[in-house]
């Protein structure tokens, strides 16, 4: 996909110029757009997903549950989320997104203030799928504003940035939470970071509008949900999702048995989520520069060699430090791209509305498939799985970017949503 000539490097240009050319390209093209979709997808879509260890350690610790109840309780919100996002998808194009993502925000901020004053086992295991579903709400319609994108590439490489700058900073502050207040406390948290962006919402497009120009805009915007390119691409995130936390989940027993120690653990996972930033930074300043292809097949190739790596680095520090390290940059460069990918696909964002149910699918999947690995063949096997994983994502993706078509270029005045109030 190419971009004006306008928009690239010029690499003829003076120093000053250039700087100035690279700061244009960090800088948001829609600032109401940029928060908004973050708040909504990321911030408060899944915000839980981040933040999911603290929540099983606070409530294993306050209501005195065992692991399994414990995990329970995330796969039972989990399955609200992905519920939430695929229910609302095929009418992305219809429904009135902006009303629909405050509904599913206020649904999670009154479930997770009321979560705080359950202390049952089973009240938490009724409500907690409800919280989920909010978050699905808001997850979807949060997602398929990448769709309504000028350029969806840029600004999904915005929104992976704010989520792992939400990720650092949720580390350190939920983790102080859970030691001092509990599983209430965790809740409440959850409930006043939430409330604290549901004000950003107000900025969604309510609609997509169906423009003149819409189709050269987004000549694939044909691709319906369950077009081939489509129902390949949701697999595709799927089994990337899966392969990723097939490592993740265990990459603190994996570090232990390296030889590191738990303190040394939490400050290695700290730092490679600050590092983290790198991958996004770059997905936004790339954009679409260099087309969808290369930049795809190079994030999920370098994600499933950090996963690799991990895996079989259970008795060696040094391979260990490496993935570790590695792994934000590449999971977060790729998921900017694979987010673009399916936010090409259609316009209406049906498919990268529904995208979001299907990472949520994958994370819930990948930890119960790799410990039943390790179980059975220890890490090495776990290893090894994870490239399969790696080559089902490449066969996966390969159809949705064998449908893309060049961008036809069309002067700007062409708008395909309706943005009730301006921007920033």
């Amino acid at each position: 996909m190419d971009l004006n000539n306008s928009e690239r490097l010029d690499v003829s240009a003076p120093q000053s110029s250039k700087v100035k050319q690279f700061l244009s390209e960090l800088r948001p093209d829609n600032w109401g757009l940029l928060f908004a979709a973050f708040s909504s997808a990321y911030a408060i879509g899944l915000l839980a997903m981040i933040v999911l260890p603290f929540m099983i350690n606070a409530t294993m610790n306050g209501l005195k549950l065992d692991e399994s109840k414990a995990g329970m309780l995330g796969t039972a919100e989990f399955l609200g989320v992905m519920v939430g996002t695929l229910a609302m998808a095929p009418f992305m194009g219809k429904i009135p997104r902006r009303r629909v993502a405050l509904v599913g925000a206020c649904l999670a901020i009154i479930g997770n203030v009321v979560s705080m004053f359950l202390g049952s086992f089973d009240s938490l295991l009724v409500l907690r799928p409800i919280v989920g579903l909010g978050c699905g709400l808001a997850l979807a319609v949060g997602n398929a504003t990448v769709a309504s994108a000028e350029n969806p590439e840029k600004l999904s490489g915005q929104m992976s940035t704010l989520f792992v700058a939400l990720m650092v900073a949720a580390m350190w502050s939920f983790a102080y939470v859970s030691e001092h207040w509990g599983y209430a406390g965790v809740y409440g948290a959850l409930a006043v970071c939430m409330l604290a962006v549901v004000g950003f919402l107000f900025k969604l497009p309510q609609h997509t509008k169906a423009e003149p120009h819409s189709s050269a805009d987004h000549p694939h915007a044909h691709q319906g949900l369950f077009s081939k390119a489509s129902i390949f691409m949701l697999i595709a995130i799927f089994s990337f999702a899966l392969r990723d936390t097939m490592s993740w989940a265990f990459t603190e027993r994996i570090g232990l048995s390296a030889g590191y120690k738990d303190s040394e653990i939490g400050t290695l996972l700290s730092i490679q989520s600050a590092i983290g930033l790198v991958g996004p930074i770059v997905a936004s300043v790339v954009g679409s520069r260099y087309g969808l292809k290369i930049p795809v097949l190079i994030g999920i190739v370098s994600t499933g060699m950090s996963t690799f790596t991990i895996l079989q680095s259970s008795n060696a520090k040094i391979p260990y430090t490496c993935g570790v390290m590695g792994i934000s940059i590449a999971y977060f460069y790729a998921l900017a791209y694979l987010t673009a990918l399916a936010a090409e696909l259609d316009a209406q964002g049906r498919v990268v509305a529904a995208s979001g149910g299907f990472l949520v699918a994958g994370v819930a999947v990948g930890p119960v498939v790799s410990g039943y690995l390790i179980t059975h063949g220890g890490y090495a096997l776990c290893g090894w799985v994870s490239v399969a994983f790696v080559l089902l994502t490449l066969t996966m993706v390969s159809v949705p970017l064998a449908s893309l078509k060049q961008k036809a270029k069309v002067p700007k005045v062409c708008s395909q949503v309706d943005v009730a109030s301006p921007t920033f």
